[in-house]
């Protein structure tokens, strides 16, 4: 209901496009400017507040919490629902929340600040980073012989820094059960058990490989990988890194791993839910984390992660904070997997580095949003996508655990169409 709140004070017959390129207020991503002044249609925001309200009162979701922001001023503010069911709690941009997968564009932007800094290139190999990937292989088949072994072969091709940020390393994951190696993957997860990310890593190379590096695009442990090379070559944990790099300059003081890096307690993160088998929303146990890790894990708020949002829609830079040149931003938003390695069902999009990008859309194709957008989503169904062209950045948060019953669609489903119907702009 924020938004409503906010449009009170504008008079938006009469208002004039203004530039996108005014000074950012005080760092402040509270402060709702006059939306239609933005370039943004009123009305459609309003549908969209209307519409989130909406699905958090029929139960799809606990709660949401909506930032939209153009250059560097916010032209939207959604809070709808509860971030805690039981103690009614409402959900705020300020309410923090595990954003999961939107952890992985932090690492890939953290590996770009060492690339424009000479210290690392994305052709090198992992293995110059950690020796132990000099000895991966590869499955001769995702299923086990009749010796109950799955076969390997030396891989034809070396894995690379780039070949992690763009899923193509030929690394598995957590979401592949049908084969035999998928369930070896599942038996020997990452994320289970005792040690540090360094541990964690070098035991993930005895895991044979699903494909040569650079075969095609399948969702993996790259960026935990990316991770560690992170760690290696600042000579930091992951989360100094982070911390000091890339959270404190761009005043994201909610945001971070562990809750002595954050400017909460555990008390204060929202409680993480699940529908059960009757559509009721009850609570889901799930962790924190004790290692950093490059492909989930962080905490943060919308009114925290729209800053690094922000960030990325105008080019690597906010206000007086640069992580990365235009140059170095040209490189991180392109397409980098190509036709062949990404197979079907990508619908006018591409994969930049750690998160998809729209193309150009073919004649007769509808567009998937404006050409060179990029996105991603977290586990809990967190969102955001940012709009270099235009100088838009969009995020939601909620807090739900997938399952058979959660009600569809997605999110991302719910809130980029109407984020797209509200530009007012070309």
């Amino acid at each position: 209901m924020a938004f409503k709140q906010a449009m009170a004070a504008f008079a938006l017959a009469t208002t004039v496009l203004m530039p996108v390129t005014a000074p950012l207020l005080a760092q402040d991503t509270h402060s709702v400017e006059n939306p239609a002044a933005l370039g943004f249609d009123p009305v459609a925001l309003a549908d969209l507040d209307n519409h989130l309200d909406t699905l958090a009162a029929a139960g799809a979701r606990p709660g949401y919490a909506a930032i939209i922001a153009r250059g560097e001023q916010i032209a939207f503010l959604s809070e709808a629902g509860e971030a805690d069911l039981d103690n009614h709690a409402p959900f705020t941009v300020d309410t923090p929340v595990r954003i999961a997968s939107m952890t992985k564009p932090v690492t890939a932007v953290a590996i770009m600040m060492l690339v424009e800094r000479g210290e690392i290139a994305l052709h090198d190999p992992v293995s110059d980073y950690i020796p132990s990937f000099a000895n991966v292989r590869v499955a001769v088949s995702p299923m086990a012989n009749e010796a109950g072994e799955i076969e390997t072969r030396a891989p034809d091709t070396v894995m690379t820094i780039e070949h992690l940020l763009t899923h193509t390393a030929g690394l598995g994951y957590i979401f592949e059960a049908e084969s035999d190696l998928g369930r070896l993957y599942l038996e020997n997860s990452m994320y289970d058990g005792e040690g540090d990310l360094a541990f964690r890593v070098d035991r993930l190379t005895a895991m044979p490989l699903y494909t040569d590096p650079g075969e095609r695009w399948m969702y993996s442990y790259g960026l935990d990988v990316a991770g560690r090379v992170i760690e290696v070559v600042s000579g930091m944990p992951l989360n100094t890194f982070f911390d000091t790099e890339i959270f404190t300059p761009l005043g994201m003081n909610s945001t971070g791993f562990f809750f002595e890096d954050v400017d909460f307690s555990e008390d204060e993160l929202a409680p993480l839910y699940i529908h059960d088998e009757d559509g009721a929303m009850v609570p889901f146990e799930f962790g924190t984390p004790t290692w950093p890790s490059g492909g989930g894990g962080l905490v943060s708020t919308a009114s925290d992660y729209i800053r690094f949002a922000m960030l990325l829609a105008n080019g690597g830079q906010l206000g007086d904070v640069e992580l990365m040149s235009q140059e170095t931003f040209a490189i991180f938003s392109s397409p980098h997997a190509t036709g062949d390695q990404l197979g079907e069902g990508w619908d006018g999009r591409a994969f930049a580095l750690a998160m998809d990008v729209v193309l150009p859309p073919e004649e007769g194709q509808r567009p998937a949003g404006v050409p060179g957008d990029l996105s991603w989503g977290g586990l809990f169904d967190t969102d955001f996508f940012v709009s270099p062209r235009t100088g838009t950045a969009a995020v939601i948060m909620t807090q739900i655990q997938p399952s058979q019953y959660r009600p569809e669609p997605r999110t991302l489903r719910e809130f980029r169409p109407r984020v797209y119907a509200s530009f007012a702009f070309d």
